[in-house]
């Protein structure tokens, strides 16, 4: 959908993506149901230190930005619980010279969690303020229904990452999504990405066969004389 505005909501919404992870194809899958995609917070922490010599300055007598940075890093890390991801994806060290002790490090994080409730947990555990938040969201309706239907016993999974799905829903669209097995390892966003040609067709065919009996359980229950 990119940053378009739909002029008028779709009555349901179906969306089949790619995994993106190694879930699937641990579990010897080809498809899965997603029931929700992960709330999501991100922001930044600063750590101060004093720029000093590398060659002059002895170990004990240095305040190292970077040292207390990479214990904030494994600190990150060992937060996530219960389903919850936490993520240091990027690091600004300043002066950023290979003969300068950093004095200043600025720490990227990226926190994901099913539930709003794992999500505040996750957020307090680590200690930051985040600057930017997306909450979680559940798939629902028709189409959840459908896809279950079509698929019964088929893996259910939430999502760690964004998707049309999630704006859809949260415009309060009856909304469900499905995934086709990532191969590679769960490859994303990289020539490595893969999904097998027949799992692919065996997704269009659910999604074929989901968005039909959503549509007959819809004319179902108008009225007779509004039925086509």
């Amino acid at each position: 959908m990119g940053s378009r505005r739909l002029a008028e909501l779709p009555d349901a919404f179906v969306e089949v993506h790619i995994e993106q992870g190694p879930v699937l194809e641990l579990l010897g899958e080809p498809l899965g149901i997603v029931t929700g995609i992960a709330g999501q917070v991100r922001g930044t922490v600063t750590f101060e230190g004093r720029a000093a010599h590398a060659g002059t300055t002895p170990i004990d007598e240095r305040a190292d930005a970077l040292i207390e940075a990479a214990k904030f890093v494994l600190h990150v890390r060992e937060s996530a619980r219960d389903g919850g991801l936490a993520t240091v994806g990027a690091l600004e060290v300043v002066p950023g010279a290979t003969n300068v002790v950093p004095e200043r490090v600025t720490v990227s994080v990226d926190v994901r969690a099913p539930t709003a409730d794992g999500l505040e947990k996750l957020i307090e555990a680590i200690g930051f303020e985040p600057t930017w938040r997306q909450d979680p969201i559940g798939m629902s309706g028709p189409p959840l229904e459908a896809l279950r239907a079509v698929l019964p016993g088929a893996p259910e999974l939430v999502s760690g990452a964004g998707h049309d799905a999630m704006v859809l829903a949260a415009a309060g669209v009856p909304t469900a999504m499905l995934f086709v097995r990532s191969l590679n390892g769960g490859a994303s966003h990289s020539p490595n990405e893969l999904s097998s040609a027949e799992d692919i067709a065996l997704a269009v065919d659910v999604l074929t066969e989901a968005l039909a009996l959503v549509e007959a359980n819809r004319l179902s229950a108008l009225p007779e004389h509004e039925r086509p």
